[in-house]
Order: C-alpha cells, then sequence, then structure tokens
C-alpha cells in the first residue's frame, strides 16, 4: 500500500486528536471524512511530516514519516486547508519559488503547463492579491502538482469555493487520480460521493469506517425511513425523535425528514451516501 498508518496516536497536551488509527490507502481518489475535529487534518500533516505521531508509526511507500522525511518530501504534494500565497508575487512568480523550493529542475515547462491547464494562464502576471477564492485553490493544487507528485493531499480543497468552482475542482481531482495516490480529507460527504473510490471516516480521532461507498450505503439498507411532517408539528416531532433525525428539508406543507430507524407513519427509503454517513455517527 502506498499510505499505511498502523495504531497512529496524536495528542496535543490532554486531548488526543488520534486514537490508535489503522489504516491503508492505495491508488486513486481516498476520501478522509468526518466532521470538524475529528483527526482528518491532523492524519495529513502527519503524512505530510509536518507533524509527528504521538505513538504507532505511518509509512509513504515504506518511508517512516519520522526517520525518512526527506524522500517522502520528495514524493509529495500537499495543499492545506489554509492556503495562503505571498501576495506580492504574481502567480507565475509564485510557482517559479514554490518549483526552487522542491528543487524542479526546468520548471518553466511545466509551470506553463499547469497555468494552462488549470485556467490560471490569463492571470499568470497578475499579483496573487488580486486572486478570487477560486483562482487561490487551483493556483494552490498547481504549485501541489509542481514535480509530478506521486502522492497529493489536499485538505478541504473545495471549502469556501462557489458551486461551479467546487464542480470543476473535482473533475481536476477526477484526472489526477488515475496513476497517483490522492487523499482527499473533507467534512463535506458531495465530495466523496462525486469522486472517491475509497473511503475512511473519523470521529473525535477514532477510525469508524473503511471501506467503499457503496459498502457504507449498503450498512444502512432497510433501516432509514422518510416522513413528511406539518409545519406546526415539526418541533414536536424533532423532540420526539431526537438524534434518530438525519436530515430535514423543507417541502410545499412542512418538512421531509430522513430517520434512523423505522416508524410508524414513514415509508422506507434508499440510503443515500450522506443518510448513511449521518447515520454511523449516531451510533
Amino acid at each position: 500500500m502506498a499510505i499505511k498508518a498502523e495504531a497512529l496516536t496524536r495528542h496535543y497536551g490532554h486531548v488526543q486528536a488520534l486514537k490508535g488509527v489503522d489504516l491503508e490507502i492505495g491508488t486513486g481518489v481516498f476520501g478522509l471524512l468526518g466532521p470538524n475535529g475529528a483527526g482528518k487534518t491532523t492524519f495529513i500533516r502527519i503524512v505530510a511530516t509536518i507533524l509527528p505521531p504521538t505513538s504507532g508509526r505511518a509509512t509513504v511507500f515504506g518511508y517512516d514519516v519520522v526517520r525518512e522525511r526527506i524522500p517522502i518530501r520528495r514524493m509529495l504534494g500537499y495543499l492545506p486547508q489554509e492556503f495562503g500565497a505571498y501576495p506580492k508575487l504574481t502567480g507565475y512568480e509564485y510557482l517559479e519559488y514554490i518549483a526552487a523550493l522542491k528543487g524542479v529542475r526546468h520548471p518553466k515547462e511545466q509551470i506553463n503547463a499547469l497555468l494552462d491547464r488549470f485556467g490560471l494562464s490569463g492571470v499568470a502576471r497578475r499579483r496573487v492579491t488580486s486572486y478570487s477564492g477560486g483562482m487561490l485553490r487551483r493556483l494552490g493544487i498547481a504549485q501541489a502538482l509542481l514535480g509530478d507528485p506521486k502522492v497529493l493531499l489536499v485538505d478541504e480543497p473545495t471549502a469556501g469555493l462557489d458551486p461551479e468552482e467546487r464542480v470543476r475542482f473535482r473533475e481536476y481531482l477526477m484526472d489526477l487520480g488515475s496513476h497517483r495516490v490522492i487523499v482527499l480529507s473533507t467534512h463535506l460527504v458531495e465530495d466523496v460521493a462525486m469522486i472517491c473510490d475509497r473511503l475512511a471516516i473519523l470521529s473525535e480521532g477514532k477510525l469508524r469506517f473503511f471501506g467503499t461507498p457503496g459498502e457504507l450505503v449498503a450498512q444502512f439498507q432497510g433501516r432509514i425511513y422518510q416522513l413528511v411532517v406539518p409545519e406546526e408539528a415539526v418541533k414536536e416531532k424533532l423532540l420526539a425523535l431526537g438524534e434518530r433525525v438525519l436530515t430535514t428539508q423543507r417541502i410545499e406543507g412542512g418538512r421531509a425528514m430522513r430517520v434512523l430507524g423505522e416508524v410508524p407513519e414513514g415509508r422506507l427509503v434508499t440510503p443515500s451516501l450522506e443518510d448513511a454517513y449521518l447515520a454511523l455517527l449516531r451510533l
């Protein structure tokens, strides 16, 4: 396996961000899904050799993330959640700078190809401070791909993007995933549903699921019900059902509720990936 974690833990003082995580990740687009504070970014930063684990072990293509950081960094591309380029540089200058840090030889051709691929050629000579959020994320993925890395780590890549930019960014990742390892860390189920071959779910630092999206959905077949509740009865029904309510959606005349477990007035429905994910977190 390209990335392997064994009994991985990470403590921040008295807080345990990761609690004995065992995980194996191969080629393709892999989704690391979980709510905010689940330990996703900590896991990504350990694999990226930025943070050492408190205990346990992680390897990238057999190299240990603590003892063999240099060879890992040579094969790694990383787009952090809080990506920020130097605002006084142009997009082209910023990629030149990152290429120099990575030791990329003859970077001009590669930079021009990446700018073209991500639709940034027309703004390459503009200062980064003038870029929109979507442009910055595209610049972020371009810098991560300099040097043609075997492993690409992207943390919350569609955060802050409008719907059109989000769709386009997912398409970029799908195109990239055929011949490299891509780990996509996100709290958005939609991102995983659209592009990931396999996924892991973290919650409170623990691994709750590992497998395909279809396997997760299959766990909740026959267990998700939907009922329509008049608007005036919504509050009472929410109190009665408590955490069994997965989602509510406003419809004409009331709310459609998705519920974990049978309810007399509900009808059995085929679970979505979002239903299955939320249901898993309720267990």
